[in-house]
């Protein structure tokens, strides 16, 4: 086949989509199909050598006619090349095969308007009534749907899907369950005592105390302060917490709990496996995702994880066996009996997260999205 990819910036280094599309883009190059990047600005680093990169020029400025023009030239520049078919992970205008990394961006907006208290939620809407880029996106949201007659939705989760159809009703959608997927080779606990070890050491968490770990770009939709609310109810837990996000107002109200000295804040992190192998549990009690990759890359590593059924990747977890799905992410009596349990039975959840590692492997997801793209291909005029 030979594929188009749309992508506005693509830097493998930044991390979620860009990340994906590389390593997916080099393992459909490694089959013998020849993949096209459309995109804006390249980072620097050769890609795979059946892997081109093809560059558009738009405005940079605004962003929503940025946004605009770049998916209405991605799409024409795919159909004037003649390739088979156009792969889209976002802001998309047109595709055969799109798979919202994102879920629906409505959908994502909606649950971190829940996690606001009702002032900045109203403030929140109305300052996004006032941004044109935002505008844009959520019309690109809805439109890959209006003008792909024929797409195909290749969906990470039942979550994306049932978000899809609750607020685009009447759309047809052609669903494709394509599930997440991790780097099993790269993300593994083999060195477990020694990256426990490490982890106490560098966030001088005292012997015999248990270690959570929250890893999130966006602390408040991703619900770290149920998190801290949950750590006041087991004090044998400390919550170490990783991400870009800015840690001064959640390093408040953890002093407000009263439980700041069981807190760490770790900021960005470029090795989230050596932290991810060495703690007890994983926590994300999310308002929202899609399919969250931090938490099947805590079951690769053999570590429990706890989640909300707001989180696409919950459907991966077997409940008791290989971590806990909580109702909700403002559950915080279940997220602390969640850990208590975790303490208790540490042994053989750990069993049971290292025996779903055979079904997050990433050759299984490269060989199933192959299947799709080539499925679609044979439907495209």
């Amino acid at each position: 086949m030979r594929i188009s990819i749309p992508i506005d910036v693509w830097d493998p280094g930044r991390g979620g989509a860009e990340r994906y599309l590389d390593q997916l883009s080099r393992a459909l190059a490694e089959r013998g199909h020849e993949v096209t990047v459309i995109c804006l600005r390249a980072a620097a680093g050769a890609p795979h050598p059946r892997v081109r990169i093809e560059g558009l020029r738009v405005p940079r400025f605004p962003r929503w006619l940025r946004e605009l023009r770049f998916a209405e030239e991605s799409a024409r520049a795919h159909r004037r090349s003649g390739r088979d078919l156009l792969l889209a992970v976002r802001h998309a205008l047109e595709a055969d095969v799109y798979q919202p990394h994102g879920g629906s961006l409505r959908a994502a907006r909606e649950a971190a308007a829940r996690s606001l208290p009702p002032l900045a939620r109203q403030v929140r809407r109305l300052a996004g009534l006032a941004r044109p880029s935002l505008h844009a996106l959520l019309w690109l949201d809805r439109e890959v749907f209006r003008r792909s007659p024929r797409l195909v939705t290749a969906s990470l989760s039942a979550k994306v899907e049932e978000d899809l159809r609750r607020v685009y009703p009447g759309v047809p959608f052609r669903f494709e369950r394509v599930p997440g997927a991790v780097d099993t080779a790269r993300f593994h606990d083999r060195d477990r005592s020694d990256c426990a070890a490490r982890l106490r050491s560098r966030f001088a968490i005292p012997p015999g105390a248990r270690v959570a770990l929250f890893a999130a770009h966006r602390f408040r939709p991703k619900g770290l302060l149920h998190a801290l609310e949950a750590l006041v109810r087991v004090p044998a837990w400390h919550l170490v917490v990783a991400g870009r996000d800015r840690p001064a107002p959640f390093a408040r109200a953890a002093a407000r709990l009263g439980v700041l000295e069981r807190c760490r804040f770790a900021g960005p992190v470029s090795d989230l496996r050596e932290l991810l192998a060495g703690a007890d549990t994983f926590v994300l009690p999310t308002y929202y995702d899609p399919c969250s990759l931090a938490v099947l890359e805590a079951l690769a590593c053999g570590t429990p994880a706890v989640t909300t059924r707001e989180n696409g990747a919950a459907e991966r977890i077997e409940p008791g066996v290989s971590g806990f799905v909580l109702a909700c992410s403002g559950d915080v009596g279940g997220l602390a009996s969640a850990l208590e349990e975790t303490a208790d039975r540490w042994r053989d959840l750990h069993e049971g997260a290292l025996a779903a590692r055979p079904r997050l492997e990433w050759g299984r997801h490269v060989e199933r999205m192959e299947e799709v793209l080539e499925r679609a291909c044979d439907r495209s005029p």
